[in-house]
């Protein structure tokens, strides 16, 4: 044996280094899946604590047009529920909300609460001042490491109002944050059955309907509002044709087997919601939701 050793040094050393990092990935792995299975457990016993029924509603001044708002929303609402299948579902999620009281006593950052209906998907939006990438390896509760949250840039208004406002969040292998949307939402038959998703608000809900699924560059989907000034780039603003530039640019540079709804599309008058998650080769998977409506509290 002491001659082995002293014959194959060099093997030895390979070896010990290869057993050594095994052994450390091995260690890793449980960390990193024991941290990602805390930080779940956290997300779903919020959760279980937190959807209300009962409420004080909100009086919401949505400016001089209120009562024409509120007109109009109802009015889509209406038809929504009488042309939907399983309305009563849609009705019960729009008479309820997360009592945001309860996340808020967690993080301050929470502004708001995504739900995309038979996935796992039901998690508190959250937006720094910090930094626009700040949840991105944070999780509620401040620590650092994955699965993160799902956020929103501080480039997007807080009160989800942007007729852009783009959500991230980790693809997880276990397909918890967004990790889903590879899976199912790349399957057709899936997706026509699961149109819908809705964004709550401590004061409302808003109900969009998925119009477009693809693959895209790294690119951030705001790019054209990013001017550089030295080394630093600055963003100036969301503009309101920003919709359409995403939906076509989505369409020109999306993978083959992209989803867009055609007979939807966007205009310059609507409202996009955007899930976005990594994709693997430097791309990213994006979900659009267009806005259908919203329902006050």
């Amino acid at each position: 044996m002491k001659d082995f050793f002293k014959k194959y040094p060099g093997l030895i050393i390979f070896i010990g280094i290869g057993i050594l990092l095994t052994l450390l990935f091995i260690f890793y792995e449980i960390m990193y899946n024991g941290q990602n299975r805390k930080q779940q457990a956290a997300y779903e016993e919020l959760n279980k604590n937190a959807w209300i029924t009962e409420f004080e509603p909100y009086h919401v001044d949505t400016g001089d047009d209120d009562a024409d708002f509120r007109a109009e929303n109802e009015a889509k609402e209406k038809a929504f529920l009488e042309e939907v299948e399983n309305a009563d579902y849609f009705r019960k999620q729009l008479a309820t909300r997360p009592n945001f009281e309860t996340f808020w006593e967690v993080n301050d950052d929470v502004i708001g609460f995504i739900l995309v209906p038979n996935t796992k998907i039901e998690y508190p939006i959250l937006q720094s001042d910090a930094r626009r990438d700040y949840y991105l390896k944070r999780n509620i509760d401040g620590s650092t490491g994955y699965p993160g949250c799902i956020y929103i840039e501080n480039i997007n208004n807080p009160d989800l109002s942007d007729c852009v406002t783009i959500a991230y969040g980790h693809n997880m292998k276990n397909g918890t944050m967004f990790g889903q949307l590879h899976k199912l939402y790349r399957d057709r038959q899936f997706l026509t059955g699961n149109r819908y998703f809705f964004v709550y608000q401590p004061d409302r809900v808003s109900v969009y309907e998925i119009d477009a699924v693809t693959s895209y560059s790294e690119l951030h989907l705001l790019a054209d509002n990013f001017k550089k000034e030295g080394n630093n780039f600055m963003f100036t603003g969301i503009k309101p044709d920003d919709q359409v530039k995403i939906w076509n640019n989505l369409k020109a540079h999306g993978d083959k087997n992209a989803y867009f709804d055609e007979s939807a599309g966007v205009s310059a008058n609507d409202k996009i919601f955007v899930m976005s998650t990594c994709n693997g080769d430097r791309a990213r998977m994006i979900v659009v939701g267009k806005l259908l409506f919203t329902h006050l509290y």
